[in-house]
């Protein structure tokens, strides 16, 4: 596997006056997505020489208008660059050297610049190498981990709504930090056989929202279990929501909420609405009207 990461770094050994071109500039070389190389500069008539921290293949170095430069010399450790006077201002030129040792980054681009003013007169190129079956065992288990997510996806699918999944991840945060807000929201009239019920608006961003209804006084609720709801705007569209969801049926204390997930958690941040339950046959009923944020 090969590929070059170049992070090229203006560090120097010593710094000099802008245009000298005395420093010492170090380039790292890292394996992974090929970015644009990095640019060393280079003037007709003065030497650039790049050393390298690992073996090169001198056979296999690419460089363009190679003919055309006054003084060239490579060795497995280093090269030696003399720009003649045919080279135009601003001319680029891509460098390629290979690695000796089969590791990776097998390879390292740079692009000479001809610039007359600025020559950069040493370059040290590092490489952060990693062996190839190093690479390959990274792409097998980063493979074997999406078919493993795969899986699970097309499980959830098949075994369970989905519905029932966000239900529970929804429990699960409600008592959780990443609540943005927890408002009541106040009916203007409540009929059905059910007693009224105190409704809490909470929103969990960017994901969920949900309605948490809790009695206001147990009563009729003692035992009652909710199978189904809708929850209507003025306008008369119905809003996303998920079945409701109760650990158990409400007990004599009232203290079982009902959750209700609003599959529009941004429709639902305004407006007003109507809120309807039922039990198992619609034999006890909840209807909420004019729900909004006081």
């Amino acid at each position: 596997m090969s590929g070059v990461l170049w992070a090229a770094t203006a560090q120097a050994a010593a710094l000099d006056t802008p245009g000298t071109g005395t420093a010492v500039r170090r380039i790292d070389v890292q394996a992974g997505m090929l970015v644009t190389p990095p640019e060393v500069r280079i003037s007709p008539g003065l030497s650039t020489t790049l050393f390298f921290d690992a073996r090169i293949r001198p056979e296999q170095l690419v460089l363009e208008g190679r003919e055309r430069f006054q003084r060239f010399g490579v060795t497995e450790d280093h090269l030696v660059v003399v720009p003649s006077s045919t080279f135009r201002e601003g001319e680029r030129l891509r460098l390629e050297v290979r690695f000796h040792d089969g590791a990776v980054p097998d390879r390292a681009v740079v692009v000479l610049v001809v610039d007359a003013a600025r020559a950069e007169r040493q370059i040290e190129l590092y490489r952060h190498a990693r062996s190839a079956a190093s690479y390959r065992q990274e792409v097998e288990e980063l493979r074997a981990g999406m078919v493993r997510l795969e899986r699970q996806v097309q499980q959830l699918q098949q075994s369970r709504t989905g519905a029932e999944y966000a239900r529970e991840t929804l429990i699960a945060e409600l008592g959780d930090t990443g609540i943005v807000h927890s408002r009541f929201w106040v009916p203007r009239k409540v009929a059905g056989d059910v007693a009224p019920a105190r409704v809490a608006f909470v929103r969990l961003s960017p994901r969920w929202a949900a309605l948490r209804l809790t009695p206001v006084r147990a009563g009729t609720w003692n035992g009652w279990r909710a199978v189904g709801a809708t929850l209507t705007d003025v306008h008369g569209k119905r809003l996303k929501t998920l079945p409701p969801w109760q650990e158990g049926s409400v007990g004599p204390d009232g203290r079982q909420p009902v959750i209700i997930i609003v599959d529009e958690p941004e429709a639902a941040d305004h407006g007003r609405y109507t809120l309807e339950l039922w039990d198992e046959g619609r034999k006890r009923t909840l209807k909420l009207e004019g729900l909004q944020a006081p």
